[in-house]
């Protein structure tokens, strides 16, 4: 490259790598005049550009993949990747993406998801990884913990928004970032701690009150199940739960289809499945009883009230295997999740027991230890507010992991707190949160669970059309090949879909979002 055309591109070059924005036919002109491997030499504060190399995807053609080293402390080692499709295949955006669990891995099916679509797409690995074990990173490496937390999402964020200018010669017009799980609890902590990083953000089945969760989730399930007089249940007992919760309550909510609308509704009570007698898989032991209420009553009677709520009633036999279901609580999902978060993140010990654990006295102590480091917690959104952001919110209401009405705990605490200030209605003009009826964690269960929450937040961000429905498809065995099974509209909360009375009940257009009557109790509500 020589003579006029190899300076102006230097020029632009130059303009693009100090970020500077170019717009309009000059972008077009440009895009791409950082090629993928001169991005090598792009100068970042607290971190390097490790490779940058042309690969490919089988739908989305060639594309450029960046690997990042962050560094933001002494201890940090932050992988971070992004890539970004060929200039003719942007979109013009950036999405950023989260991970699931204790993370330790990039999420690379995800971030080719969001290349698909013709996003440039990041994620990170949030500091470690778990090759030497799931949580050992944690132990005596505090700075690793806020990586995991909080930083490494935010730093990816600068770092790879920044490459993104540089690469097309213009920053991106729109910004966003989804996750679900723990990618919940970094959406949710980047619209708190870092509002001006993305204008848009979904936020599904957040564990963003992490310190509650391990302890009023995983631990306590785990010692319900295999504790001092807990009780395990396996699949029969499961399937068993769940046909008597549907017997109880599926009608409730108007239409008898195996999904309760809402389960808040429904207090079906365990103890009319106790054995008389011999203890079988038709009938519950008088342990297995105490299990399951507990399960769905929540660790408040021993934690204090308010601590954390407990599982919600629907959707157990499709749902509780692994997470209820499972031999042992090195077997059971939440105990493979969060057995390792006290061992290595709190008491620093491979050989703790769960059996140890005080619920009386122990979370306080777990929250002043790590909850400015993990939680996200703050209902206070204003800066997100007022830097244009939208959030969407969503949770599935069977979830039998991270307990749905968490989420709604946290929705009805933003509202509260805009309400004292006299802020109440515009909540609503940047906030929503989407229950998802019989959807299990961020996916699966008996109820329409495949939605596009990215799609309706694009139209929120960059036409002002506030999402009042979107629709849900449920697939004949989860299976988009298989057809459709049954669509149905999510609401906003606290609207839930109410069948029209006409018309097929698997057909999302003949319902309609309604604001809730008064809370009906189901007709089993002998006690929680």
């Amino acid at each position: 490259m020589c003579g006029r055309d190899a300076v102006i591109r230097a020029l632009l070059l130059l303009l693009a790598l100090s970020g500077a924005a170019v717009h309009g036919a000059a972008a077009a002109d440009v895009a791409g005049a950082a090629s993928c491997e001169r991005l090598r030499a792009y100068k970042l504060n607290g971190g390097e550009v490790a490779s940058a190399v042309t690969s490919n995807d089988p739908q989305a053609g060639s594309y450029c993949r960046v690997s990042l080293r962050l560094r933001p402390t002494a201890d940090s080692s932050i992988r971070s990747e992004l890539w970004l499709p060929a200039p003719a295949r942007w979109n013009g955006k950036f999405q950023g993406v989260g991970n699931g669990g204790l993370a330790g891995d990039i999420p690379r099916d995800t971030l080719a998801a969001g290349l698909r679509r013709g996003y440039a797409t990041a994620a990170t690995d949030t500091g470690h990884d778990n090759a030497s074990g799931v949580g050992r990173f944690a132990q005596g490496h505090p700075e690793k913990i806020v990586d995991y937390g909080r930083r490494a999402i935010h730093v990816t964020a600068v770092a790879a928004q920044a490459l993104t200018a540089a690469y097309y010669a213009r920053k991106p017009r729109h910004r966003y970032f989804v996750g679900c799980s723990q990618g919940g609890q970094e959406a949710l902590m980047e619209a708190q701690r870092y509002p001006a990083d993305y204008d848009g953000i979904v936020a599904g089945d957040p564990d963003y009150n992490q310190t509650h969760h391990e302890v009023g989730a995983h631990l306590w399930v785990v010692d319900a199940l295999y504790g001092d007089g807990g009780a395990p249940l396996g699949e029969p007992q499961a399937r068993l739960v769940g046909a008597a919760v549907n017997r109880a309550c599926d009608a409730l909510d108007g239409v008898a289809d195996g999904v309760l609308e809402d389960p808040r509704r429904c207090s079906f009570d365990p103890g009319v499945l106790q054995c008389h007698g011999a203890n079988g898989p038709n009938c519950l032991s008088a342990a297995q009883v105490r299990t399951v209420r507990r399960l769905w009553a929540g660790p408040d009677e021993l934690a204090g009230t308010g601590y954390y709520p407990g599982l919600e009633r629907g959707g157990e036999a499709e749902l509780w295997g692994g997470w209820i279901v499972a031999r042992s609580p090195e077997e059971n999902t939440h105990g493979a999740l969060g057995l390792p978060f006290f061992r290595f993140f709190v008491y620093h010990d491979a050989a703790w027991n769960f059996r140890r654990f005080d619920f009386r006295v122990a979370p306080a102590q777990i929250d002043a230890q790590l909850a400015d480091a993990i939680d996200a917690v703050d209902p206070d959104l204003r800066a997100f507010r007022q830097h244009g952001g939208k959030l969407i919110h969503y949770h599935g209401f069977s979830d039998p992991d991270i307990p749905p009405r968490a989420s709604i705990d946290y929705h009805d605490r933003v509202v509260a707190l805009a309400a004292a200030r006299g802020e109440a209605p515009r909540v609503d003009g940047f906030y929503r949160l989407f229950m998802v009826p019989g959807m299990g964690h961020c996916g699966g269960g008996p109820g329409p669970n495949r939605f596009d929450m990215l799609a309706a937040l694009e139209r929120w961000v960059e036409q002002d059309v506030a999402p009042e429905r979107i629709v849900a498809t449920k697939y004949r065995d989860d299976d988009p090949q298989r057809g459709v099974s049954r669509t149905r509209p999510l609401c906003p909360y606290p609207r839930s879909a109410k069948y029209r009375g006409q018309g097929s009940t698997d057909e999302a257009r003949n319902f309609s979002c309604q604001m809730p009557r008064q809370q009906e109790r189901g007709p089993d509500a002998t006690r929680r």
